[in-house]
């Protein structure tokens, strides 16, 4: 590890950290028990997310999520208390769609081949269940204690990778979004009741970069019946599309509470917020009096948040 890296993080956390918590390791009164504790932890979770595009069509995908986790934790240097740790988690579950629905329709358009644009009706409420949603989070960080008479402080940064899947219209993976970003926390640490630790955990994600494709060539197409003021007409397919995401975030607080040596209890929110992206184009390709007639779209990925409780019991090994 870098000087430089060391300097800014320690410079970083002086900020967060009471002046009685830089009381040196060597005093007989600290309580060694307050640093990070090196070794595995897995841990089993069960909670439940929301996922929000706000707007006069706002739409909820909703539901229960139940999962694993690891943790790993090694000393970079014992006597400067600077650490390394790694984390993975997986949850996965069944959610319910609330939102907005809309049928295509056909409008005259001279400019077109076969004379007509591909076009949107009007919206009107819809919602569907069942559909399979999961996401995969892995992160490594490096950190360091501030070990005082009554707690410890740890202030860590580090890289981390997000990867969601939400499933649509018995469709898996339909939708994937991939988000690059950098974890800045602190824990607090302290002793309870019987020598059981108490800690609380407080963390700011800033996003790098996101990616998020729709994959509505899955869709397939279908034929849609004359009406008074259009032919009939054939949805032959679509293209995928993929967007970027500049710029986004997340706050995540828990506490945990060592019950045991072994066993411990933890309970944990964490709220992301990402912006609108640019706009990105598909194709759509339709039919009308059988002439074929290939059309760009424009879409882009609305600002969404996502808010998301969990409770994880886990095992030290």
């Amino acid at each position: 590890m870098s000087r430089l890296l060391k300097k800014l993080l320690v410079v970083g956390s002086i900020a967060f950290i009471p002046s009685q918590a830089f009381t040196q390791t060597s005093s007989p009164q600290v309580d060694t028990g307050l640093a990070t504790p090196e070794g595995h932890d897995v841990n089993f979770a069960v909670g439940g997310y929301e996922y929000v595009e706000p707007g006069d069509t706002s739409i909820s995908i909703h539901g229960p999520k139940f999962g694993v986790g690891y943790t790993g934790t090694m000393s970079l240097n014992s006597r400067q208390h600077w650490f390394v740790q790694t984390d993975a988690r997986g949850l996965f579950g069944s959610t319910t769609y609330d939102g907005w629905c809309s049928p295509f329709l056909i409008t005259p358009d001279s400019r077109s081949p076969n004379g007509w644009a591909l076009d949107l009706g009007d919206y009107s409420p819809c919602s569907e269940s069942g559909d399979k949603d999961w996401y995969l989070e892995g992160r490594a960080r490096v950190g360091k204690d501030f070990i005082g008479r009554k707690w410890g402080w740890s202030p860590d940064i580090g890289l981390g990778i997000r990867h969601l899947s939400n499933g649509v219209t018995g469709v898996a993976g339909f939708r994937t979004d991939d988000y690059l970003y950098v974890p800045v926390g602190m824990t607090a640490r302290t002793i309870v009741a019987s020598n059981h630790t108490l800690s609380f955990n407080l963390e700011y994600d800033y996003l790098l970069r996101g990616w998020q494709t729709t994959r509505h060539s899955k869709l397939g197409g279908g034929d849609v019946p004359a009406t008074q003021i259009a032919p009939a007409f054939t949805i032959e397919g679509f293209s995928d599309v993929s967007f970027d995401q500049h710029s986004g975030w997340a706050l995540r607080a828990g506490g945990k509470y060592q019950m045991t040596r072994r066993w411990s209890l933890e309970p944990e929110y964490i709220h992301w917020n990402v912006s609108a992206s640019p706009v990105s184009y598909e194709t759509a390709t339709f039919t009308v009096n059988g002439i074929t007639v290939r059309q760009q779209l424009g879409a882009y990925e609305p600002m969404n948040s996502t808010n998301e409780f969990v409770v994880k019991l886990g095992f030290r090994f």
